[in-house]
């Protein structure tokens, strides 16, 4: 009897060991349009998830929606069924010298979240799986597209470290601000250390590519025409990634 996944719900045999982690379910579907031989697998509490292959290498696309602690859920269970890469896909917010609509690579993410803390982080950086990284880089480079490598940091409070929506929380996002900036940080997400950190409590290997979207200061954001293009190019760029892995090497 295959083991199965007690969120997802998946099987073993509807997974491949190269996933990538996805925010935005409504992005799974738009990457299905790219794929071969779709398996659609049965959507379960809106984490949705679709095996298929690009230049003939089997690859799966799992959404997490937001945030670190359903992000870990998904890879630990992908994990347990076999999965062994993981490149989590996906939108960041831009600090200097990062312009909107650069790629972005992690080196290394930091965080204090509570998944991150979960998985034994303690708030120092986690590295990236360093064969996948080097993917990466020859990926984005062979795409043409402007790009960058360095240092992550995620939060679990949007709406309190990394955007104000209030008059009352604007100081506290620009002192995180500037403490990010003092440690190099070039982008902040929700995900990227808690998968990290995971990821080597799991024994798989894990990456990030972000598209930077918005603008830590300003808070300008790409959409519309724009955001449809670069999406599209973190998709094909992702998965020319995650097929250029060598079976035999470490990831």
């Amino acid at each position: 009897m295959a083991k199965r996944a007690w969120y997802i719900g998946c099987d073993e045999n509807e997974i491949a060991d190269r996933v990538l982690l996805i925010g935005d379910p409504g992005r799974v579907s738009r990457l299905a349009a790219i794929l071969d031989d779709v398996h659609w697998v049965k959507e379960n509490r809106g984490l949705r998830t679709i095996s298929g292959y690009h230049k003939g290498v089997r690859v799966t696309a799992s959404a997490f929606g937001m945030g670190g602690p359903i992000a870990t859920i998904v890879l630990h269970e992908l994990a347990d069924l076999g999965a062994a890469t993981f490149l989590r896909i996906g939108t960041s917010m831009a600090l200097p010298p990062v312009k909107l609509g650069e790629f972005l690579i992690a080196s290394e993410a930091i965080g204090t979240d509570g998944a991150t803390l979960a998985y034994g982080g303690s708030g120092g950086p986690v590295a990236a799986a360093p064969r996948l990284v080097e993917t990466l880089e020859r990926a984005v480079t062979a795409a043409d597209i402007p790009w960058r490598k360095g240092r992550f940091a995620s939060f679990d409070g949007f709406y309190r470290d990394m955007f104000s929506l209030e008059a009352e929380t604007r100081q506290r996002v620009a002192d995180v601000r500037r403490n990010l900036l003092r440690e190099g940080v070039l982008v902040t997400d929700m995900e990227s250390s808690a998968i990290f950190t995971a990821a080597r409590a799991l024994g798989v290997a894990a990456g990030s590519l972000c598209v930077a979207t918005v603008d830590s200061e300003t808070q300008a954001k790409i959409d519309g025409e724009e955001m449809d293009l670069l999406e599209r190019r973190l998709f094909l760029t992702a998965l020319d990634t995650l097929a250029g892995l060598q079976p035999a090497e470490p990831a």
